[in-house]
């Protein structure tokens, strides 16, 4: 049987292997499994396909596999692997800190909003005012009134939103009972920036930088082409429009279909720093902070992850 390397999430603990039991898919490096570990079930990801460990030892099987496609990706599997061996701590540890909150359950912790929205039989019952056509019972008013608003939303409403017009949820259960409405869910994931207070910063993508901004782009664009490690220093005071030259070289990068990653020294920062890459970057920005709830970070890591 196929044998896995696979770190669990206790402190200082190297990889243990498993066995994977016939019939089950061998799954893949950067997979979540759950595996016995003494007398309980914890879940663990899988580093490396193949033994880790001294010949001879005992080897429990592996029991549910999560998923059959990497939850976290090769590249960061690889540097949970080297941040364990350089600062000395367990494969376990490193691990836990590059998944998201939830990551260790099942089940994703994604909300989901149920979203209404009329049939073509009942787009073309509101055209008709909602009369009485044979054969098909006249609608009442509240049916009446909520197939007209959901005739008038292509894309439906929530389930929220409808209820806030005054429409429950029994008479939406009647449209859909008499075929002249359809639900479905939606992931909803939750925004930090909607609750967040960001500072309104108007970006002109055609402004021109001045002198010293476009000598230090230049450089700075320039090391960027090459593709691999380089340290550039800005010197600027603030307000100096050190921050419009980082937007400018994410900008480039991205265009050549690379992604930029950002650090805000402190926390305080991140407002500023966010609208500004928000103003330039729409719903592309994703963040990441101590500040955000648990379902925040969650949805903000899959958005990264995706």
């Amino acid at each position: 049987m196929p044998l896995l390397s696979v770190a669990v999430p206790v402190p200082f603990l190297d990889l243990l292997t498993y066995r994977v039991p016939d019939g089950v898919p061998v799954p893949p490096v950067g997979a979540r499994v759950q595996v016995p570990l003494g007398s309980r079930i914890v879940t663990g990801c899988v580093v490396r396909q193949g033994p880790e460990g001294a010949a001879g030892a005992v080897v429990r099987d592996i029991g549910e596999v999560f998923d059959s496609e990497p939850f976290l990706p090769q590249t960061v599997v690889d540097l949970c692997v080297w941040v364990a061996d350089y600062y000395m701590a367990g494969i376990g540890d490193a691990i836990g800190v590059a998944l998201p909150p939830g990551a260790r359950q099942r089940r994703s912790s994604f909300r989901t909003r149920r979203i209404v929205s009329a049939t073509a039989d009942g787009l073309e019952l509101a055209q008709r005012d909602g009369v009485h056509v044979e054969g098909v019972r006249p609608l009442g008013a509240r049916q009446r009134a909520a197939l007209n608003l959901l005739a008038s939303v292509p894309g439906g409403l929530t389930l929220v939103a409808m209820r806030e017009r005054g429409i429950g949820t029994d008479t939406v259960s009647r449209l859909e009972a008499r075929g002249l409405a359809v639900s479905r869910r939606e992931t909803d994931g939750r925004d930090p920036f909607a609750r967040a207070a960001l500072p309104t910063t108007p970006t002109d993508p055609d402004r021109r930088l001045n002198a010293e901004q476009e000598e230090a782009f230049g450089r700075l664009s320039t090391l960027a082409a090459l593709r691999e490690f380089r340290v550039a220093v800005l010197h600027g005071v603030t307000g100096s429009g050190n921050t419009e030259l980082y937007v400018r070289l994410a900008q480039h990068v991205c265009q050549e279909g690379r992604r930029a990653l950002v650090l805000v020294p402190e926390i305080a920062l991140t407002p500023a720093a966010a609208a500004q890459f928000r103003a330039a970057f729409g719903d592309r920005v994703a963040i990441q902070h101590s500040g955000l709830s648990d379902g925040e970070r969650h949805d903000q890591w899959q958005r990264i992850r995706s």
